[in-house]
């Protein structure tokens, strides 16, 4: 197939998956939904066994990630989040949520005053998307920050997808830069695809 079609037929399932979760969302579901991410997350032993910890702040179509940062940090791990640099992301490390600052999409990230931090000691990161798979495919934004950063990390960091159950599609249309997840956790289940 070629690039240029799998690119469209991403965009398709794209729009209708980003249709389909503001249809499906109410406040109170997000908020039930995103407790049980947070416990199938944190009884992992992945997330038990980790010290460094990249995260990011969800927005309002995603999993509530407000949890999790506050259970990383009474844990003593040390919490990066992710600031848009161009095309790249880079992480910094975030004590506290003051540390936050809406950036140019209306996504908080962390202020220019906090450290960066090293991809080498990432040992977890959790990653959003509009869908997923069960093959650890994600559907992105279509922007390609995450799949340009995770292509630079070590196969030892172990990659989380946080989604709804209802984000699940049979098949994304995948390209070639495409990074897969180790992991996929929903408010129903907990999807192991490496």
């Amino acid at each position: 197939m070629a690039v240029s079609s799998t690119y469209s037929l991403k965009q398709v399932q794209r729009r209708l998956l980003k249709s389909k979760v503001l249809g499906s969302l109410r406040p109170k579901d997000r908020i039930t939904a995103s407790m049980e991410i947070t416990h199938r997350l944190c009884s992992h032993p992945v997330w038990q066994d980790s010290q460094v910890v990249a995260l990011y702040s969800s927005l309002p179509s995603e999993p509530d990630t407000s949890d999790i940062f506050r259970l990383a940090k009474a844990s003593k791990k040390t919490v990066l989040f992710p600031r848009v640099d161009t095309d790249y992301l880079r992480f910094f490390i975030v004590d506290k949520k003051e540390d936050l600052e809406k950036n140019f999409l209306n996504i908080m990230e962390p202020r220019l005053s906090c450290i960066e931090a090293l991809a080498e000691s990432i040992d977890l990161i959790l990653i959003p998307g509009v869908g997923f798979d069960r093959q650890g495919h994600r559907l992105g934004r279509g922007l390609g920050f995450y799949d340009r950063f995770l292509s630079t990390l070590s196969p030892r960091v172990c990659r989380i997808g946080l989604f709804f159950s209802f984000q699940e599609i049979p098949k994304i249309y995948t390209e070639p830069h495409d990074q897969r997840l180790d992991l996929i956790i929903t408010e129903k289940e907990l999807i192991q695809t490496a």
